[in-house]
């Protein structure tokens, strides 16, 4: 392929941009913190036409894509037309159908976030799955993957899929959070014992446990650096709503899924008044 003109090639295919740092509220809270995150938004689940969450079939429903600004976005236009699921959907597209172009437009991101970060005397780490759980493997450029294409820069995400834990192994800029979702528990035991970390979403917005099935917890919520995170621990997330927990007419509906941990399951020990 020839030499990008990255402007110009956005304004063709209708997007502002691939990715981007200190999109979210956490994003902040990790740049208030010392380190700048390219995050990279796809459309989750199949909402695409491609199926970017193999292990997503507990959690799609109550998927975090719906929160934030697209909560409102939805809520108004409705899942398809949501301008920023729609942006998502061309970009997830993109991927699948003209990687060599995705992978261009990826790579110059990343550059330039990074050159961001040095300029203002910030860490930098990537961040590629914020709305996906895609193996890293899959960001593939003339030959090489991003984890090899970017040796010396943080990469991290969470997953479901249990067998990226391998990865781990092969690529020591490369960090991965296990995520319960109600129904893989033992996987989550098995992560926890081989010295990994396993993500928790509690329905409790003022506290985190103390332990959760007798595993200690940390709190997930101050930042996104899990890779920060101790190790063998519990990390704590805040249940937040999307669209999904809304009806027609505006009535909040309680999410009925295993993946969100209530104060009275048996498995959560809080701390002593």
């Amino acid at each position: 392929m020839g030499k990008l003109n990255y402007t110009k090639t956005l304004r063709e295919l209708g997007i502002a941009y691939l990715g981007n740092h200190s999109q979210s509220m956490k994003m902040k809270l990790s740049t208030a913190n010392g380190t700048i995150t390219y995050s990279l938004y796809l459309a989750p689940w199949n909402l695409s036409g491609y199926q970017v969450c193999p292990g997503g079939q507990y959690c799609h429903k109550f998927c975090l894509n719906g929160s934030g600004h697209n909560k409102a976005e939805i809520l108004a236009n409705g899942v398809e037309l949501s301008k920023i699921n729609m942006g998502r959907v061309k970009r997830t597209k993109l991927f699948y159908e003209n990687k060599p172009l995705f992978m261009q437009l990826l790579i110059h991101e990343i550059n330039k976030a990074q050159r961001y970060a040095q300029k203002h005397n910030m860490e930098f780490s990537v961040r590629l799955n914020c709305t996906s759980d895609l193996s890293p493997k899959a960001f593939v450029y003339e030959g090489k993957n991003i984890l090899e294409i970017f040796p010396n820069v943080q990469f991290y995400d969470y997953t479901k899929v249990y067998n990226r834990i391998e990865l781990l192994k092969e690529y020591s800029n490369y960090h991965l959070t296990f995520s319960y979702d109600g129904h893989n528990f033992d996987k989550c035991k098995e992560f926890l014992s081989n010295g990994g970390n396993v993500a928790v979403v509690f329905a409790n917005q003022e506290m985190i446990p103390m332990r959760f099935a007798g595993y200690p917890v940390c709190d997930g919520n101050l930042w996104d650096m899990r890779y920060l995170d101790p190790k063998q621990h519990v990390v704590a997330l805040h249940y937040h709503t999307t669209a999904a927990n809304y009806d027609r007419n505006g009535n909040y509906i309680e999410p009925d899924d295993d993946f969100v941990i209530s104060d009275e399951n048996e498995l959560v020990e809080w701390y002593a008044d």
